[in-house]
């Protein structure tokens, strides 16, 4: 493994010829940098941390509050049936520009949803793609003309239509509608598509200037950003107001914008230049932080106890807390054996007390979770799922794990035996229901390095499970190593630990969970089949009513602490730190951090 060690004797934000340059610092490597690799098979946070903004959508959520808005729609959809389809007609802002001076039109729009639609049906394409644009719902997308586009859908759904496809990403027609007819004459056109270079133009407010693989990222702004200028303005009352006097847009919705401002957010962008740099080391991110060689570190996790204690009180750094719209659990690759035997992963689940890892092991730093959708997702957390053994004590957990391996049919060479809430004799040589004595069963999980909660968890997990003489091995490893082994390879894995960052409605119970969803490269990486859970999916991505829709992800994730084919572990508030003698942000505090909007990059200003 490569390890870099970078110590700047710059400051993060410095002016070379009148240019305000911001650095950065990410703990891993993008994956891609390719639109449709990276909402593909690709998809990782740190992919998403440097291509913010770059695609659009028609609409979007306001920030903190998460009022559903336009974006390069310019208005509220107009809903009404025509024929057998329900269509939803959209005006789009025209006052919108791609990276490269082109306006975006709806053009852009009808290409983009009619080609992802082709992939996914022709050639398979998955992951986000196919979340964002379910053929199951969308059928296809017209232009009226050049700023009003329609789009039309077999059936309705909350999760499918206002959060899926009108959420989706945009692409751009003119650069990519080559590209596409060249892939589809390939031998692969997926993994053609997935080769190209990041080259095509972006909505954002930067653009890709340089990539030194294993360095940094550097993206540079547009001096000629079509919404420089734009401001979004939340009123106490509910109200919302986005406009731009430079362009002449203009949205309210929820009310009248009067009254107290809650919050009031300008784009710009007001640096030159952002670097992306990439440490593999979170001590040496923390020391540059601390040295002023970068101003904010970006980190799905937050910054651990040690480091929070280490930066605290130090000269020009603000220490942040915001709660977690993610979770950390293992995977069961229910493909293989003897992971696909539910008693098998219900006594594992048994073997890991989360209370006693979150409060003793990791000192109070995290949450115990027992469900996908965490606490910080207050309406459509489940407080009541409990997931097997809670509240049983070390012993009770111990006992029940080995009747339940016992009902599945596995024995042992030399049975372990309790007595109260001690081991007294250890188990060895676990035989299945095969009669076959287990081989060893990897546990990839990321190393202390990159995360000390998961790389410590893993641990005691393979020292909890060899107690019972269940052969588990912990396998610390790099963080793209395991993404290269779950997707990459197919799903090459008997189990793992990484973590996911999660979107606001909850349809991510159907992406991870869905038989549909376990094709090559897609989300359903346990390989998870249970027909009983696919109908209630069906019926939760059908869902028309939010009440509706939150009884049936209730039902979903009872479900899933039933059959575990995730063994969900814990969330932790997001910790954060940033430069506030170099930086500003516009506010400081929401679900998920200052990580979870990518920092902002089109809005972040520096001290003057």
């Amino acid at each position: 493994m490569k390890k870099l060690f970078i110590l700047f004797m710059v400051l993060v934000v410095v002016s070379i010829f009148g240019a305000k340059v911001i650095n950065w610092a990410i703990y891993e490597e993008p994956k891609t940098l390719n639109v449709w690799n990276h909402y593909g098979p690709a998809a990782t946070v740190w992919n998403t941390y440097v291509m913010a903004g770059k695609y659009g959508a028609l609409y979007t959520y306001s920030d903190v509050r998460f009022d559903w808005i336009p974006a390069l729609a310019a208005d509220m959809p107009k809903k009404y049936q025509e024929g057998e389809y329900w269509v939803y007609e959209i005006p789009l802002r025209n006052d919108v520009k791609w990276s490269d001076g082109t306006p975006f039109t709806a053009d852009d729009v009808v290409f983009t949803i009619n080609t992802v639609l082709k992939l996914i049906k022709d050639y398979g394409l998955g992951g986000n793609w196919a979340s964002m644009y379910d053929p199951d719902f969308v059928e296809k997308a017209e232009k009226v003309d050049d700023y009003t586009v329609k789009i039309y859908f077999k059936k309705l759904g909350l999760a499918k239509v206002e959060f899926g496809a009108l959420m989706g990403a945009i692409v751009q027609k003119k650069f990519w509608e080559p590209k596409i007819e060249e892939a589809l004459k390939s031998e692969n056109p997926l993994q053609t598509l997935y080769s190209y270079e990041p080259e095509d133009p972006g909505l954002g407010a930067f653009v890709l200037k340089k990539w030194e693989k294993g360095a940094f990222v550097e993206n540079a702004a547009l001096p000629d950003y079509y919404d420089r200028g734009f401001v979004e303005i939340l009123y106490k009352n509910g109200a919302v107001e986005l406009k731009n006097e430079n362009t002449g847009f203009h949205w309210v919705g929820y009310g009248e914008p009067k009254g107290d401002v809650e919050l009031k957010v300008e784009t710009g962008p007001f640096v030159d230049s952002i670097i992306y740099r990439i440490y593999k080391e979170r001590s040496v991110a923390i020391t540059a932080l601390i040295n002023g060689d970068v101003s904010f570190i970006f980190n799905p996790l937050g910054l651990q106890k040690g480091e929070l204690d280490q930066l605290r009180g130090k000269p020009g750094i603000k220490l942040v807390s915001s709660p977690s719209n993610g979770f950390r659990y293992v995977a069961f690759n229910m493909r293989r054996y003897p992971m696909n035997i539910k008693e098998f992963r219900q006594a594992i689940a048994l073997l890991v007390d989360r209370d006693f890892i979150c409060n003793r092991i990791l000192a109070g730093q995290a949450i115990p979770v027992s469900t996908p959708v965490p606490p910080g997702n207050v309406f459509w957390y489940n407080k009541d799922v409990k997931t097997i053994g809670e509240g049983m004590s070390y012993g009770e957990r111990r006992k029940k794990a080995i009747e339940l391996l016992k009902k599945a049919g596995f024995k042992w060479i030399v049975e372990p035996k309790i007595k109260g809430d001690k081991i007294v004799r250890k188990g060895k040589g676990l035989i299945g229901p095969d009669g076959k004595r287990l081989e060893e069963i990897e546990l990839l999980a990321p190393g202390p390095g990159y995360d000390p909660m998961r790389a410590t968890t893993a641990i005691f997990i393979e020292k909890w499970a060899n107690e019972l003489g269940i052969p588990i091995k912990a396998n610390l490893v790099d963080f793209n190593y395991i993404v290269q082994k779950v997707w990459d390879e197919n799903f090459n894995y008997d189990m793992y630990m990484l973590g996911w960052g999660l979107s606001l409605y909850p349809d991510y119970l159907v992406d991870f969970f869905h038989s549909k969803r376990m094709g090559p490269g897609d989300f359903n990486t346990p390989g998870y089949n249970n027909p009983e859970f696919d109908k209630v999916a069906d019926e939760f991505l059908a869902a028309t009513s939010i009440e509706e829709a939150r009884k049936l992800a209730f039902k979903l994730q009872e479900m899933l602490a039933e059959d575990l084919p995730y063994l969900v572990l814990f969330s932790s508030p997001i910790h954060e730190a940033y430069r506030a003698d170099q930086i500003v942000f516009p506010y400081e505090e929401t679900l998920d951090g200052l990580q979870g909007v990518n920092a902002l990059p089109a809005a972040v200003k520096t001290v003057e």
